[in-house]
C-alpha cells in the first residue's frame, strides 16, 4: 500500500519473548489491558493485567479482579524514544515512577494526554478491583512530576474504555465502555475545568454497517458509508491516526466461545476523501503473532506496539466453519 513502506511495527516485551533483555528497570512483560500516551519523546504507561500463567478462556474471566487468573499492576514507567534503541538489543531508556504513582491498582482504563500546555496526562475509571476510589479522574503533569486526584462534580458512572482529547479545547471524549447496559455513552471531560458535559446515549452499532463519526464541534453523531476492503468485525485492538489522514488498525479477536485472533490483523481506513476507504496492509515482512489488549502509539511513522497477549491461535477448520 502506498506510504505504507514508513510504517513499522515496534514490538516491546511480546508474550512470547520476542526479545529477552537484561534491563535496569524492566516492565513487566505480560501485561495485559494497560494505558500508554506519549508527551513529547516519551510513552508513559501504566496498569494492566499480569496473568498468572492460566489461560483465560472466556472474557468473563477479566471481572472482579484479581481473582484466580490475575492480579493488577501499579506500574507507572515511561520509554523515552529519543534514545536510539535496536529491537535485538538492550533498552536503556526505560524509567520507573512507580513510587511517586498516587493510583491504585487498575487496568483498562482511560488515559490521555489531555490538560494545561499538553504535558498533562488525565487518567479516568477502569478496573480497580475490589476497591474503587471516589474520584476516578487522576492527573499528572510531566513537567511537575506531579500527581493529584480532583474532585470533578458530574462525574458519570466508572466503566472501562478508551479516550481521545482535543488539544485545542482540553476536552477529552470517552465514549461507551463495558457498563452493564444496551446503551452507549459518550462522556466528555473538561480538562480546564474539570467539568463533565452531559452523555450522549445511543444504541448498539452494527459492527459491518457505516462507521459512526461524532463531531466535536456541535455535539451531533452522523455516519460515513465505507469503501473497499471490509474489515472483520473485532474486540480489543489498537488504532493510531497517521499525518496524512490514515487509521492503521492492528490486532484483536472474535469471540466464539473462545478468544479467536482476526486473520486481517492489520488494516487501514483512509479517511481523506469524501468517502472513507478501508484496505488491507501488504506487509512485506514476517508479521508476529496476532494479538489484542496491547497498546499502540504513534511516534512520527512507527507505531509501537507494546505488550498484549498473543497467544491465541486458530481453531482446526471443519466443514461447519
Amino acid at each position: 500500500m502506498p506510504g505504507l513502506s514508513k510504517l513499522c511495527l515496534l514490538y516491546l516485551y511480546c508474550f512470547n519473548e520476542y526479545l529477552k533483555l537484561v534491563l535496569a528497570f524492566t516492565p513487566t512483560n505480560t501485561v495485559w489491558g494497560h494505558n500508554a500516551a506519549l508527551v513529547g519523546s516519551k510513552i508513559y504507561y501504566t496498569g494492566g493485567v499480569i496473568p498468572n500463567g492460566t489461560i483465560w478462556k472466556d472474557v468473563k474471566d477479566f471481572g472482579n479482579t484479581p481473582n484466580q487468573y490475575a492480579t493488577q499492576s501499579k506500574e507507572f514507567y515511561y520509554l523515552d524514544v529519543s534514545v536510539p534503541f535496536k529491537i535485538n538489543e538492550a533498552i536503556t531508556s526505560w524509567v520507573d515512577l512507580s513510587s511517586v504513582s498516587i493510583i491504585p491498582s487498575h487496568s483498562w482504563s482511560a488515559f490521555s494526554l489531555c490538560g494545561s500546555e499538553n504535558s498533562t496526562l488525565v487518567m479516568f475509571g477502569g478496573d480497580f478491583g475490589k476497591t474503587t476510589p471516589a474520584n476516578l479522574v487522576f492527573t499528572y503533569n510531566a513537567k511537575t512530576l506531579q500527581w493529584s486526584n480532583p474532585v470533578t462534580p458530574g462525574q458519570p458512572p466508572n466503566k472501562h474504555t478508551r479516550s481521545v482529547c482535543d488539544f485545542k479545547t482540553g476536552k477529552m471524549y470517552m465514549f461507551s465502555g463495558t457498563l452493564n447496559t444496551v446503551n452507549a455513552s459518550m462522556d466528555i471531560f473538561d480538562t480546564k475545568s474539570l467539568a463533565w458535559g452531559v452523555g450522549i446515549y445511543i444504541g448498539g452499532v452494527d459492527s459491518h454497517g457505516p462507521i459512526p463519526l461524532y463531531n466535536i464541534n456541535d455535539n451531533t453523531w452522523s455516519s460515513m458509508t465505507t469503501t473497499g476492503y471490509l474489515p472483520t468485525p473485532r474486540g480489543h485492538h489498537s488504532s493510531v491516526l497517521t499525518k496524512d489522514g490514515r487509521i492503521i488498525v492492528y490486532g484483536g479477536y472474535i469471540y466464539r466461545g473462545t478468544l479467536v485472533p482476526v486473520t486481517d490483523d492489520l488494516v487501514v481506513l483512509d479517511t481523506e476523501g469524501s468517502v472513507f476507504t478501508w484496505s488491507k496492509a501488504n506487509v512485506s515482512t514476517l508479521s508476529p503473532p496476532s494479538r489484542c489488549y496491547h497498546s499502540a502509539t504513534m511516534v512520527d511513522h512507527y507505531m509501537i506496539v507494546a505488550f498484549g497477549r498473543n497467544d491465541l491461535y486458530l481453531p482446526s477448520l471443519t466443514m461447519n466453519e
